[in-house]
């Protein structure tokens, strides 16, 4: 026994028993033997005191590192010293421990009170601790063991090859293997596996204890294997170190666990589409949302919505039950049978994405009614209309009512279009108009469709004609005009219903007309700029109250006057040689009545012309006039003017130039004899021509 470093002997037990008080049997040296028989000698004289015996005894006890630690000890009847032993060596008798200042005796020894306190434990408290109460003559030895485990929580969890945290990314079916490891603990640690929050059967799991690198610890290795499928995605695997150092529930604070988040490449489920089911009716005009959604899927899959193979929308979003694209529809006719199709992809699904549709039925009225037929009828004939409907689904159907009684006999059609819908068509046939005297009649048709509630309708005007009378000119077209005037005409119709439209043309050129209505008489007006061409034209007036029947006419054929516009002229031949005769002509254009035409050379009128006429443009008539002349020299040069006129306008002109060969003649002839004063100056001049020249002169 070792009291403040000295040693005393303490009795040698061969074995404590933890928690145990009283006689024990020991094993005890050949000098204990003295003490033993000193004892009994005692005792056999003392046998009527009471022994000694503990009143309270210390149990064993876990505390972790740094706590403090109270280890009871209380003796009634005691008669010999009391101290505390740790692993054998005493602490000794004082109540403050000497050489051991975190150690102390408290209580009141008076009352047998000889607790141990150890405050701020440490590793190297670790043992066991004896209360012992030594003998007297009349009371024997007393001892009672506890042991103090000082508890040591782990320095650390890791999972073996990944950072705290870490996502680890794996393909779905593929094992992974997961190592825990929880390191430097006393007592020994365990490993507890967590999958989403909650705790994994530890069957699934392999531990294996080992030595730690710091003295008196333990690390524990726990392995899982993990089949990654595709709900494991996103799931966090934790780690918890188990130890009686620290808490076991993983959301406390003061745990310690370790934790990888799974990344499971997989593909998506398949798509839901939500509201809407085919079949289901919609009628146009209504709005509907179409909601693909789909769950899993790593990559983030992504969702696409599409119309009969067109792209309509790719805004994927995401909420707390996966992936989705929601799109709005307004709900039309044209969306009647559209397909809309939601395709999910992501990139393990490039190539084949997955699919889900769903064919709108959609119930919608035709958009309208249109009457085909004459809007005009005459008066005493039967009404032929057809009324059709645009499209509708399902098919609408028809009324008719004229002049506003019901028409029950009518012929009805539906048609089923390619495109979607049906197409409704109803006949009126050979209907009579009615009362007489009557100037228009109202004919409404009226679809239905017995599934939407909605009336289209169109109302036609029909307009009962009367022919007008025969159209007459109120001025004598038949006269003589001339070109170049401008030609009132005017035509007069009476009577007819509508009032009648009149139209004055030219052949078939119709002119800006003016009309004007004055009590049953129409008349119409309209100018005419005349022409040579218009010679021969014929004016006609039309008259008709509708353009389905033939309109009533008149006409008349115009005879325009009209001078001539040009004159050509020519010599033939164009070159001629002196003494030779040539020709020279003038023709003049068409006109009404003929030209004449007159010759003139150098203000002289030519006589003994000779003059022809045929037949010209726009009815009237050509004329040509020839000359003949024979040439001299002195009529090489010579200007011939022709002139041609009717007397309805200014003559028009035209200049022939003869060209004459000749040889040279004089024109200025030098003297053939001159007298002149010696040494006076002398000036001779001469001039000669010929055709061609120049003239040379020797």
């Amino acid at each position: 026994m070792r009291i403040g470093g000295a040693k005393q002997w303490v009795p040698p037990l061969t074995k404590v028993v933890r928690g145990t008080a009283g006689l024990h049997n020991y094993a005890v040296s050949r000098l204990t033997l003295v003490f033993i028989a000193c004892s009994a000698i005692c005792l056999s004289q003392g046998s009527a005191t009471e022994f000694q015996k503990f009143r309270m005894t210390p149990h064993s006890v876990e505390v972790k590192e740094g706590e403090d630690v109270f280890l009871q000890c209380a003796v009634d009847n005691q008669q010999g010293k009391a101290q505390w032993t740790k692993d054998g060596f005493a602490l000794g008798f004082e109540r403050h421990v000497p050489g051991y200042p975190r150690y102390y005796y408290t209580g009141d020894p008076l009352l047998g009170e000889h607790h141990l306190v150890i405050s701020g434990v440490t590793l190297t408290e670790d043992g066991e601790y004896q209360c012992q109460v030594g003998p007297t003559i009349t009371s024997p030895p007393i001892w009672a063991a506890a042991n103090v485990t000082v508890i040591l929580a782990p320095t650390s969890v890791s999972i073996v090859g990944w950072a705290d945290g870490a996502v680890v990314e794996v393909m779905a079916g593929t094992s992974l293997t997961l190592e825990c490891l929880v390191a430097d603990a006393r007592p020994a640690p365990r490993a507890a596996w967590f999958k989403g929050g909650l705790e994994m059967d530890s069957d699934l799991q392999e531990d294996r204890l080992e030595a730690s690198r710091l003295p008196r610890r333990w690390s524990s290795r726990s392995q899982l294997v993990v089949s990654a499928t595709g709900s494991d995605d996103g799931k966090m695997f934790s780690c918890l170190a188990v130890h009686p150092a620290l808490p076991q529930d993983p959301a406390d604070p003061a745990s310690l666990a370790a934790s990888i988040t799974l990344s499971v490449l997989h593909p998506p489920g398949h798509p839901t589409i939500i509201g809407y089911e085919t079949g289901e009716v919609l009628l146009a005009g209504m709005r509907r949302t179409l909601s693909c959604r789909v769950s899993g899927g790593n990559p983030r899959p992504w969702v696409l919505w599409y119309r009969e193979g067109r792209l309509l929308d790719d805004t994927t979003a995401v909420d707390a039950t996966g992936v989705y694209n929601a799109y709005e529809v307004v709900v039309t006719a044209e969306e009647d049978g559209a397909v809309y199709e939601c395709s999910v992809t992501n990139d393990l699904l490039l190539e084949n994405p997955l699919t889900a549709n769903v064919t709108l039925t959609v119930y919608y009225a035709p958009r309208m009614v249109s009457i085909t037929g004459p809007s005009q009828v005459e008066e005493g004939k039967t009404l032929d209309l057809t009324c059709t409907t645009s499209v509708s689904n399902p098919p609408a159907s028809l009324s008719w009512s004229v002049a506003g009684e019901t028409i029950e006999e009518t012929k009805t059609g539906v048609e089923r279009r390619e495109d979607g819908g049906w197409v409704t068509s109803s006949q009126l046939t050979r209907h009579p108009l009615g009362r007489a005297n009557a100037t228009e009649v109202v004919v409404e048709c009226r679809a239905v469709n017995p599934a939407v509630e909605h009336v289209v309708k169109k109302i036609k005007i029909i307009t009962i004609t009367k022919p007008p009378g025969v159209p007459v000119f109120e001025d004598d077209l038949q006269r003589e005009v001339i070109a170049g005037t401008t030609l009132q005409v005017t035509c007069t119709t009476t009577g007819g219903h509508p009032p009648p439209t009149v139209r004055i043309y030219k052949e078939s050129e119709a002119l800006l007309t003016e009309l004007q209505r004055e009590g049953n008489l129409t008349r119409a007006r309209a100018e005419v700029e005349l022409s040579p061409g218009d010679n021969g034209a014929k004016v006609t007036c039309d008259a008709s109250t509708s353009p389905h029947t033939a309109p009533l006419t008149t006409s008349v054929v115009l005879t325009v006057l009209f001078a001539p516009w040009e004159v050509r002229g020519f010599a033939s031949p164009s070159t001629v040689e002196e003494g030779e005769m040539v020709i020279v002509s003038c023709e003049s254009s068409s006109s009404l009545p003929p030209s004449n035409i007159t010759w003139s050379s150098e203000g002289v009128v030519l006589e003994a012309a000779s003059t022809y006429t045929s037949k010209g443009v726009f009815g009237g008539t050509t004329t040509r006039s020839e000359l003949r002349i024979e040439t001299r020299a002195g009529d090489n040069g010579r200007v011939l003017m022709c002139t041609a006129g009717n007397g309805l306008d200014k003559p028009v002109h035209r200049e022939i130039v003869l060209d004459v060969l000749h040889t040279p003649i004089w024109l200025s002839k030098p003297p053939d004899h001159l007298d002149v004063y010696e040494g006076a100056d002398l000036v001779i001049t001469a001039a000669a021509a010929s055709n061609p020249g120049p003239v040379r002169y020797l």
